[in-house]
């Protein structure tokens, strides 16, 4: 006998997928959370997260002394904030915490990779016709994403977008329908994760400027970004077979001899204090910690025996989507770059002479004070490298160490980029940044340590439904789509295939 039937480690976008499906077949499912609820009581005030402009206690995971990017250096009461700065060589990983996962400090970006490059990452196995029929739409569906509008776009809180969408338009990147295009070089706005309804409200001042001010790492006091605790969450929790507990914190996985998962947790408060332990069982066991959790978790189960039947290509395949960071200053124009949320409209430079990659446009409150001229746009580049790191296991500090490094080469794709814009539009391009990224995938992967639905390999019942089961790469494009999109896929072959009739 076990506790329960099924245990899903995190509520990230895997995480969040697998609670709704398991929920609505009737999957009796907990969900073990690290960090906590976050509930907008009142929208007209920044009293739920912390801001960009006044980051406190709440905007990082378990520290005194903040570390985002940007915003290094502030004291901070240790608490269990919204974001997780992992410092892993030159890179700071960042990595969302509390009910809802990633979804609490991603941009709002739910972006479509293009088949071609999809072909080159994923198996074979895996259909893109279908994904493009059924599975993207499907998450789209659930979280209710919709492009930008234009009167939102004409905004002065958006200038900077549009500065960027004419800028494109006059390098000769065209409008196109989809990022989904054949590979052509183009200009699209893409679904966001975004209530466009709320952001004209925090225009008009009925609730507080938050998407409008360009929060979303700590995230957002409006209520304007569709986070996971409001989508898939909600709707897993209303099944009645899904229960969610916060501030549990995984510890160890292992495989019993009678059959099932054994779950070691730390159950801690608001402070980090680790208040009591558990140990939880379950016959089926879904790992969707997030890459940095899963990876650790596995790893450290194979090295020390608790799954030994994992292979050893387990840490595998570790990519960050070639993410890096790339000004163009000195414009002739103001773009407001303190204002606005990031992505919405993505440059697709599929025909980069480096690596394909795609732009979006990233505003920061900082940039008044940085950039006093208020003519100059950031962004996030994303580029197709084939770069991939790995994971290993100390023994001696019992540690996973990360092993990797930027790739040069996507450097220059971003650069190669951005330059293209300044040749048309003017400005000037700075030295390009790679050393920060939320979109850590791989060190599961499909096709190594797993099959194409997640299943780990040795181990039944045992599922990687997170990025760590993403081949190292969402293909230059932000991986929240491919993620949920993967795991929708995942959960109805497992649920037909595995638990309906075990």
């Amino acid at each position: 006998m076990t506790d329960i039937k099924a245990i899903v480690i995190g509520s990230g976008f895997g995480g969040a997928v697998a609670a709704l499906r398991l929920g609505r077949a009737g999957v009796e499912t907990l969900v073990l959370e690290r960090g906590r609820r976050w509930t907008i009581e009142d929208p007209t005030k920044n009293a739920t997260f912390a801001t960009f402009r006044n980051p406190d206690r709440r905007a990082e995971w378990l520290n005194t002394v903040t570390k985002t990017p940007g915003y290094e250096g502030i004291p901070i009461e240790k608490y269990t904030g919204v974001l997780e700065i992992l410092e892993r060589g030159d890179y700071k990983f960042l990595v969302g915490c509390g009910v809802g996962g990633g979804s609490l400090a991603y941009g709002g970006i739910l972006i479509q990779p293009p088949q071609e490059l999809f072909k080159q990452v994923f198996p074979s196995s895996i259909n893109y016709d279908e994904m493009d029929a059924v599975y993207f739409p499907r998450v789209h569906s659930v979280i209710g994403s919709a492009p930008i509008p234009d009167d939102v776009l004409e905004s002065e809180y958006y200038l900077g977008l549009k500065i960027l969408e004419q800028h494109a338009l006059k390098a000769g990147f065209p409008y196109v329908e989809s990022t989904n295009c054949g590979l052509i070089n183009g200009v699209n706005r893409f679904p966001m994760g975004i209530d466009w309804d709320i952001v004209r409200e925090e225009m008009v001042g009925k609730r507080v400027p938050s998407v409008i001010a360009a929060e979303f790492w700590f995230g957002n006091n409006s209520g304007g970004k569709k986070t996971l605790d409001r989508n898939y969450l909600k709707l897993a929790e209303e099944t009645a077979a899904v229960e969610i507990r916060t501030h549990h914190v995984v510890t160890k996985v292992a495989e019993r001899p009678e059959g099932g998962y054994a779950v070691v947790v730390d159950i801690i408060n608001d402070s980090g204090e680790v208040i009591n332990q558990q140990t939880l069982t379950c016959e089926y066991l879904f790992m969707a910690a997030g890459v940095m959790g899963t990876c650790e978790l596995l790893i450290k189960a194979k090295a020390k025996g608790d799954l030994p039947k994992i292979n050893d290509r387990i840490g595998q395949g570790f990519g960050n989507d070639g993410d890096t960071y790339a000004f163009r200053t000195n414009l002739s124009e103001t773009t407001n770059p303190h204002l606005g949320g990031p992505g919405a409209i993505a440059v697709l430079n599929y025909d980069n002479p480096i690596f394909p990659c795609v732009m979006m446009r990233a505003p920061l409150p900082r940039f008044e004070r940085d950039f006093p001229n208020k003519n100059v746009i950031g962004s996030f580049v994303f580029a197709m490298t084939p770069y991939r790191g790995n994971f290993s296991y100390d023994p001696a500090s019992d540690t996973v160490q990360l092993n990797f490094a930027s790739d040069p080469k996507a450097k220059e794709a971003a650069k190669y980029l951005a330059e293209l814009l300044s040749e048309k539009n003017g400005g000037e391009v700075p030295p390009i940044a790679s050393q920060t990224t939320g979109h850590q995938l791989g060190g599961a992967c499909m096709g190594q340590v797993c099959d194409d639905c997640g299943r780990v390999e040795g181990h039944s019942h045992l599922y990687v439904v997170d990025g760590a089961l993403i081949p190292g790469s969402s293909t230059c494009v932000n991986p929240a789509l491919t993620i949920a999109a993967i795991a929708e896929r995942c959960l109805e072959r497992i649920l037909a295939e595995d638990i309906q009739h075990s």
